[in-house]
């Protein structure tokens, strides 16, 4: 069973990073929102993969509550906190955190987040959780869609929740 407590706290944490952020994101409403990733996990994990399933559902959605501003040569970033889930059979995590997207033009960027993760496999645990990738916007109109490829990570539980990611991203 995961730890329900720890589950609350940071949700609680979650609400209240956004929460405190929403004045500073007022004066830039055309640059917040949300990007939802759907797509696969592969495990990097040969007996994870036996286990379970060799792709595991992978979802994630992040609110954008800060954006820089572009600097000449057209780099900027986002800051963001995060909720996703990713999982097969009966081993799953949900992480939350933060979220900092690098846009190196219109085309390309790259995304790292770090949080809280809670994973069960019959058995419950809370560890680090990390990611990083690389995506491609391949239709930059009012509803940006992308190509995200990256890796998952997890501390504890010897990697066995560690793995690679493909997603479609879509934000609006």
């Amino acid at each position: 069973m995961m730890h329900k407590g720890m589950l609350w706290l940071a949700v609680a944490a979650l609400a209240g990073t956004l929460i405190l952020a929403s004045p500073a994101c007022a004066q830039e409403t055309e640059k917040q929102g949300f990007t939802v990733s759907v797509g696969v996990l592969y495990p990097a994990d040969e007996d994870t993969r036996d286990a379970t399933q060799d792709l595991w559902f992978y979802v994630d959605l992040t609110y954008t509550f800060q954006t820089s501003e572009p600097t000449e040569s057209g780099y900027y970033y986002d800051l963001g906190a995060m909720v996703g889930f990713y999982g097969a059979s009966d081993a799953r995590v949900i992480p939350v955190g933060l979220s900092f997207t690098g846009y190196l033009n219109e085309q390309f960027f790259y995304r790292a987040t770090a949080g809280i993760g809670f994973s069960s496999n019959g058995d419950s645990e809370t560890g680090f959780a990390w990611s990083i990738g690389f995506g491609y916007n391949f239709s930059a109109g009012a509803t940006p869609i992308a190509l995200f490829i990256g890796y998952n990570g997890l501390s504890g539980r010897g990697g066995d929740f560690n793995g690679f990611t493909a997603t479609l991203q879509f934000r609006f």
